[in-house]
């Protein structure tokens, strides 16, 4: 790894599915961005000892390398394109490739690879320094809505997702689009959510002893276990809401485990009811 980045790995054997979970780096980010509308006195008690003197958290890098009895898939990509690396004051990663290839990784049994959503710091890792595909020889799986989204001549998708070099991979080899849920195997189930943007996902993957769901940038942070927390990033607030508390209410029903993507020290946990909300509970 060298000095580019904190790795971090712990795997979870679901009962004949194995899931890696692997910190591949961290990053700076504004709190009350990642807060949004919840105010800073309610908010700022939780991570006083995390802000630094510009009021940014510590954010993980994290992604999930899904091993089923069929086959391989990788779950968001980082940061940074193939290729590169930093080691600096706000971003300390590798790329999703080397840290796979560092820890021993197939990256050739790759079969798809699956992004929570295709902002820059989950997507980022699906090209390398010269915007070609990192994984070429996988098959990249998205909600409509995601893809449509970069497509668009929006302002704010243009701010929000590398446009260019998506556009470039996608054309290159299309992406497998679906509308609302999908089975990629018996394992894994994904299901098109919105809210945090058009087409951010849910991916649930089933073991014969446990279930783990992971929900990326809806669910990053273990105080978004209150639906109602949100960030300033959501395009849809109201429906990252909505789509939190129901699928919420199925994990604590089902005790699923649940895997954050960007929390640094307690990245996987179950969610339980906490009367008519929710709380995480680090496992």
């Amino acid at each position: 790894m060298g000095g580019a980045a904190p790795q971090a790995r712990r795997q979870i054997d679901l009962g004949g599915t194995l899931v890696d979970l692997i910190r591949i780096g961290t990053f700076r980010s504004d709190a009350g961005a990642i807060f949004g509308p919840v105010p800073r006195t309610t908010w700022e008690p939780l991570v006083r000892t995390e802000i630094d003197a510009e009021s940014r958290l510590l954010q993980a890098l994290n992604l999930l390398h899904v091993t089923t009895p069929s086959r391989s898939i990788l779950l968001e990509t980082g940061l940074l394109p193939a290729g590169t690396a930093r080691d600096d004051a706000e971003i300390q990663s590798l790329a999703a490739r080397e840290a796979l290839l560092a820890g021993g990784v197939d990256i050739e049994r790759i079969s798809l690879v699956v992004p929570s959503h295709l902002h820059r710091d989950h997507a980022g890792g699906l090209a390398n320094e010269r915007g070609e595909a990192a994984f070429p020889g996988a098959v990249v799986v998205a909600p409509r809505g995601e893809i449509e989204a970069v497509a668009s001549d929006s302002l704010r998708a243009r701010a929000a997702y590398d446009t260019t070099t998506l556009r470039r991979l996608f054309r290159d080899a299309e992406p497998r689009a679906y509308e609302t849920t999908l089975s990629l195997d018996s394992a894994v189930e994904l299901r098109a959510l919105g809210g945090h943007t058009p087409g951010s996902q849910a991916t649930i993957i089933r073991g014969t002893a446990r279930t783990l769901l992971f929900l990326g940038d809806l669910f990053m942070r273990p105080w978004q276990a209150n639906p109602r927390w949100v960030t300033s990033y959501d395009d849809q607030a109201w429906i990252s809401v909505d789509a939190k508390a129901t699928i919420f209410t199925e994990a604590a029903r089902e005790q699923w485990l649940v895997a954050m993507s960007h929390e640094v020290d307690t990245p996987l946990g179950r969610i339980e009811r906490d009367g008519e909300r929710f709380r995480f509970v680090a496992e």
